[in-house]
């Protein structure tokens, strides 16, 4: 019996997601082959970056929207004293920062202070930096909380990383492989815990 195998190809963290963001609309169930497609593009990502890294953080200066780099650094350091979603940077920004990418698939290098936190004019988003610290929030927003919308946030924003790794800085870089392999990790352990 002859078996045709079509090897799919993960299409999400192709180009330049900054200046073309990825709509994920009207995506088709594709099961297993799709996952396999998936894993083979990160590991090929992996392939092309330093060593895994968690960097050490050391924010200048008051969390503050006018600065993303530096809340989100903030934010990350909170989360990881183990406040989790609680603490009081992430109960207000973390939502925030997470629709704010949701709703355009970019960072931008500073917000206006007073809701609904708009983008600073002439404020750019092309700085990777602010992507990476979000999505180190989102693994500890899913480990924290278990909330879906942190999973799905987390690979939306390694998507984008992906698309963007020729232009990281080597500790950069090290920060991508370093989230890479714990995304790796935290959906192998969700398959698992559901029976997959």
């Amino acid at each position: 019996m002859w078996v045709s195998t079509i090897m799919l190809n993960y299409a999400y963290s192709d180009g330049d997601l900054l200046e073309t963001p990825q709509t994920y609309r009207y995506s088709s169930f594709q099961g297993e082959a799709f996952v396999d497609a998936w894993r083979t593009s990160r590991l090929s990502a992996c392939a092309h970056l330093p060593a895994p890294a968690l960097p050490a953080l050391h924010p200048q200066g008051l969390a503050h929207a006018g600065d993303s780099t530096a809340l989100l650094s903030h934010l990350c350091l909170e989360m990881r004293a183990g406040a989790g979603v609680s603490g009081p940077l992430a109960s207000y920004w973390l939502p925030r920062l997470l629709k704010k990418f949701e709703v355009s698939k970019r960072l931008y290098a500073g917000y206006e202070a007073v809701a609904p936190h708009r983008p600073l004019l002439h404020g750019s988003y092309g700085s990777t930096q602010p992507y990476l610290l979000l999505a180190e929030c989102m693994l500890h927003g899913w480990q924290a909380s278990g909330a879906a919308y942190y999973l799905s946030g987390l690979l939306k924003l390694t998507d984008t990383l992906v698309s963007q790794q020729g232009r990281l800085a080597p500790d950069q870089g090290a920060y991508l492989a370093w989230l890479l392999t714990q995304e790796q990790q935290l959906l192998a352990t969700v398959a698992r815990e559901a029976g997959l």
